[in-house]
């Protein structure tokens, strides 16, 4: 039997009705966000989420992002907003403005979407939101498949709930796809359902972009089909990640890496990101002989995206690269409960006006006493990439770490643990973020 239209569109509503409660805390009370474009994707996605917030008392912000890339995009930008106050939500409009490249170069899709994923991470953040509602939909797996299968490209998998993708402005903040398993053609008769219109980007039919040259091949339904998309592969967890995860190191048994057959690739990559507080993942050649080394028993020591491996027959120490010229100086203005991130590894609580952080390499004879021997009782392979505050009167303090006693209010807090549970899929529902 086939179903009437309402059905279908009844059943849609209840899926990501069911999406929405797996993921999201029913006992909440603060913002979500949803990145809200304007086109049908992400309008349907707004429609339903305030349907389930409104049920909930909880408020919904509708950000959107204003690349200046189109001609229209600033009326555009001012449609959203009108929409998104008509229907319920709290609009808040962001524009690209800094770190542009130019209009013709090659990698400006790859750095528009970097930026609109900082921009609306952050206004999540500073709006009280800690989940970000995205609009992706099944057409849009298919697209990402056909780019990587027919094109090469890089892009990575669509997940119904991950990390942002952005570090470290979007720490905190986790992105929900609840229409992920829906399609567009389903979404468009909820809307016109609903009496709703929706904006229609040039840049979709443009075939410059990968993503529109994607859309075009899928929908003339020439194009041969694509490959089954393999389910990921699960992520190695080690069973211990050593007493120094507070001062940014990871300290492995190696005897458990080489008992691992899947899954320690992916692991090895989330774990050097989040010691090295770098956002450029290695390159996959460079981490599969990474990897086949850790499974031998040869000590080795090797570097890579920013980080450095140390291997011994029974542990494996992540640290820090030291030599990385990332370890530049942060001034640490307060900024109440967005306390500044250091090196993308240390958040630094309790810091004055005028006061700036720096690693601690090379001014270590600066330290008190009691620093001094603070520091003496640490492994040295943990020593030079803390972080030191530089006080307003030119004194330098060694921070307070987890578990130690505060230093005239001054704590860094390490980032590196929370980061790579994030990553590695540990932290699966807004009720597990603190």
């Amino acid at each position: 039997m086939r179903l009437a239209q309402p059905d279908l569109i009844g059943i849609l509503q209840s899926q990501v009705e069911c999406q929405l409660a797996q993921h999201l805390d029913g006992d909440r009370q603060t913002p979500l966000a949803v990145a809200f474009s304007g086109g049908s994707d992400s309008l349907a996605t707004l429609l339903l989420t305030l349907d389930f917030a409104t049920k909930r008392g909880r408020k919904v912000l509708a950000l959107t992002v204003d690349h200046e890339l189109q001609a229209a995009s600033r009326g555009w930008t001012q449609r959203c907003a009108r929409l998104a106050a008509r229907l319920g939500a709290e609009p808040l409009s962001l524009v690209w403005k800094t770190d542009r490249p130019s209009a013709d170069a090659s990698g400006l899709p790859a750095e528009a979407r970097a930026a609109r994923h900082r921009l609306l991470a952050e206004a999540a953040k500073a709006g009280g939101a800690k989940v970000l509602i995205f609009g992706h939909t099944q057409d849009d797996r298919y697209e990402s498949d056909w780019m990587r299968q027919t094109e090469g490209s890089t892009l990575g998998q669509l997940k119904v709930w991950a990390p942002s993708p952005v570090w470290p402005e979007g720490r905190g903040i986790f992105l929900l796809r609840p229409v992920l398993g829906q399609s567009r053609e389903g979404l468009r008769a909820l809307l016109i359902d609903k009496g709703l219109d929706w904006i229609e980007d040039p840049a979709n039919q443009d075939p410059r972009f990968g993503r529109s040259r994607a859309r075009m091949a899928l929908a003339n339904r020439k194009t041969a089909a694509l490959a089954e998309t393999p389910d990921p592969e699960p992520i190695y967890w080690p069973k211990d990640l050593g007493p120094w995860t507070a001062y940014g190191a990871l300290v492995l048994d190696r005897a458990d890496l080489r008992s691992i057959s899947r899954g320690l690739e992916s692991f090895m990559a989330r774990a050097l990101l989040s010691v090295s507080g770098q956002d450029t993942p290695p390159r996959y050649l460079a981490l599969q002989r990474l990897t086949a080394a850790l499974q031998g028993d040869a000590s080795f020591t090797a570097t890579l995206s920013g980080a450095q491996v140390r291997a011994t027959h029974n542990q494996v120490w992540i640290v820090r690269e030291a030599g990385r010229k990332g370890l530049a100086p942060l001034d640490l203005k307060p900024m109440g409960p967005a306390s500044p991130v250091w090196d993308g590894r240390f958040q630094i609580d309790g810091a004055a006006a005028g006061e700036q952080a720096i690693a601690l390499r090379g001014h270590a004879k600066r330290l008190s006493p009691s620093d001094r021997k603070r520091l003496a009782d640490l492994p040295a392979a943990l020593r030079s990439t803390l972080p030191l505050v530089v006080q307003s009167n030119a004194t330098v303090r060694l921070p307070a770490f987890m578990g130690e006693p505060p230093m005239l209010n001054k704590a860094a807090d390490s980032l590196i643990l929370r980061r790579l549970e994030a990553a590695c899929g540990r932290i699966i529902c807004e009720r597990a973020l603190s």
